[in-house]
């Protein structure tokens, strides 16, 4: 006879391949707001919290749910606000010149079909078993049914909602859905059997609803990545504490089974979660950006994960030994810590989506401790979402995934005597009234923007200076880079903020066999993702990785601040190329002077 967790481990397997072909169709430019949104639909760890929190289990649980609670509801209604805002911004050149009609069709519309059909249903089943017992049928019955039906509609719905992602038309409309399959989630969970009291419940809605708004409101694009980070920790730490709470409710009497998925939660939610800050905290310029290695880190780590493995082992076979437990989640607490210090510069968008996946694996293994279905397939969708992204963008890097998973592995040394540095020539500065001059006899020009144009608030410069030379007749694309910006399809966002339309972008396959014919390159922040030593320089760390071939362009102008190195620490050999011209300053500074010189 097939067992719960077969059943669970079926919906997780087939969860993971549908999720895989649905999100391998998410073209690059809504990388960003697929991670945003799989990191929403992932606080359906909601659901347990909200039974732990209001379930008679005791104060400690009472507590923890309540905390998870928080954190679970931070991460749903801030991540499907900040989707929203960013799906909102991606609009087509022909979208963005059309008049707006009088009547606008709302997608939220079509929220009304499926209320209507299941309204039908519950009415038609109600009538026949409220006729039979009217007692039993409200107390035990409705709340059962209502929480199945509810748990298989909201599953479909988050489905339809990532493949809406297939395409920024239809983006919204797919988010909406999403919105709704969570919101019938919640609602039938708050009619489990186990749930008595909703005080704690209430309060947590509240103060999660307050502070993830406030970030899904408030935080600026350039802040994004942070954002993401901080609510991959929030997701990991929910799980977590519902994992502990599991574990102290039960004193340690678990089945193996319960006790593997529940030491698998606590161990990957805990390092996910202090992972998870340590990125955001690198992202935010709290801690130094770069790789930080010590001698024999690696050896420390691999034995550290070593112990907590022995200890998930033993736990398995003698599950009562709480000091041991609390000790391992301690352990995972400091692994997390220790697994992203070596890891930064370039590799943080591997490490966002990375930690996207850990923590959707946490949640799938809270699904398979509490035996919630929705919960697998949430966890098993976002995990598989995380897990994908990351191999895109090792590959765009051209590392292998051990490389980034294994954290000071990573590391790029910058080669001393390196002979690319010693034959790099001269350096060749421009000025905007200069550069103004080059684009009176250009007629097609690439922009490529950088993580540098973000730093500098300048998006909307280039924006605006595009939209200068298209008025003049000049044909503009932009290139955008697969690992440009801190996360995947960040400077996607970042140009969709400043009004960009998303049909002039051009990723890396699509624009590098349009440089030849450009007659300008205008580099714009971009450093480690334009460098030809890539192609070049077999000494050269970045030696192999796929870049923007920006030096077959015509002409190359780069606006930096100074020659220092990009993220990678190495010397860009693009800038002492004959065809290249700096523009040193502020992006945005000089993008002004650029249009003062462009108008006189």
């Amino acid at each position: 006879m097939t067992t719960e967790l077969e059943i669970g481990l079926y919906i997780f397997m087939l969860a993971g391949f549908l999720g895989y072909h649905v999100i391998s169709r998410v073209p690059p430019l809504l990388h960003t707001p697929l991670m945003s949104a799989t990191n929403a639909i992932a606080g359906i760890s909601l659901v347990g919290s909200l039974i732990v929190a209001g379930a008679d289990y005791g104060p400690l649980s009472t507590v923890l749910g309540f905390m998870a609670v928080t954190c679970s509801s931070t991460n749903v209604v801030g991540g499907f606000l900040i989707t929203d805002r960013m799906l909102k911004m991606f609009k087509k050149t022909e979208d963005q010149t059309a008049k707006r009609r009088r009547f606008q069709f709302d997608p939220k519309m079509l929220l009304a079909l499926p209320v209507l059909v299941i309204g039908l249903l519950v009415l038609f089943y109600s009538y026949e078993e409220l006729s039979k017992d009217p007692v039993h049928f409200f107390r035990d019955l409705l709340p059962t049914q209502a929480l199945k039906y509810f748990y298989i509609l909201s599953a479909a719905l988050f489905i339809l909602g990532l493949k809406g992602l297939s395409s920024p038309k239809y983006a919204r409309k797919g988010m909406f859905l999403a919105e709704f399959g969570m919101l019938m989630a919640v609602v039938g969970t708050l009619f489990h059997h186990e749930i008595v009291t909703y005080q704690w419940i209430i309060i947590g809605l509240i103060i999660g609803s307050i502070v993830g708004g406030t970030m899904g409101l408030r935080i600026p694009m350039t802040a994004v990545p942070q954002r993401t980070a901080l609510s991959h920790s929030l997701g990991a730490l929910a799980a977590c504490l519902v994992g502990i709470s599991e574990y102290f409710r039960h004193h340690g009497e678990l089945s193996k089974v319960v006790m593997t998925a529940l030491g698998f939660e606590v161990v990957i939610g805990g390092l996910t979660f202090t992972g998870s800050l340590m990125a955001a905290a690198k992202l935010q310029g709290v801690l130094p950006g770069h790789p930080i290695t010590y001698k024999g880190q690696n050896v420390f780590n691999l034995s550290l994960l070593s112990v907590i493995a022995g200890s998930l082992i033993y736990l398995v076979i003698v599950p009562t030994a709480g000091t041991l437990f609390y000790v391992m989640v301690g352990l995972s607490f400091v692994f997390g810590l220790l697994l992203v210090i070596p890891i930064g510069a370039a590799d943080m968008p591997v490490v966002i989506a990375l930690l996207n996946s850990y923590g959707g694996l946490a949640d799938a293994a809270m699904g398979f401790v509490l035996m919630n279905k929705i919960q697998i397939i949430t966890g098993s969708l976002d995990g598989t979402s995380g897990f994908l992204l990351s191999l895109l963008m090792c590959r765009a890097m051209n590392r292998s995934a051990l490389n980034v998973l294994f954290g000071a592995f990573g590391k790029i040394e910058k080669q001393e005597g390196d002979a690319a540095v010693e034959a790099k020539g001269t350096v060749r500065s421009i000025t905007p009234e200069e550069t103004a001059v080059l684009f009176d006899t250009a007629q097609s020009v690439i922009i490529v923007p950088g993580y540098g144009m973000a730093v500098a608030q300048a998006q909307h410069g280039v924006s605006e200076l595009a939209r200068v030379l298209m008025k003049r007749g000049i044909d503009v694309k932009y290139a955008i880079h697969p690992v440009a910006g801190r996360m995947p399809g960040h400077m996607n966002v970042l140009l969709a903020e400043a009004n960009v339309p998303y049909d002039k972008l051009y990723a890396m396959e699509q624009i590098n066999p349009y440089f030849p014919e450009a007659d300008i390159a205008l580099v714009v922040g971009a450093n480690d993702v334009t460098n030809p030593a890539a192609k070049n320089n077999k000494n050269s760390p970045l030696y192999g990785m796929p870049i923007l071939e920006v030096d077959r362009a015509q002409s190359i102008i780069v606006l930096k601040r100074s020659l220092r190195p990009g993220f990678a620490g190495v010397d860009n050999e693009l800038y002492y190329n004959p065809k290249c011209m700096m523009l040193f300053g502020d992006a945005k500074e000089s993008l002004n002077k650029l249009f003062a010189a462009l108008r006189s």
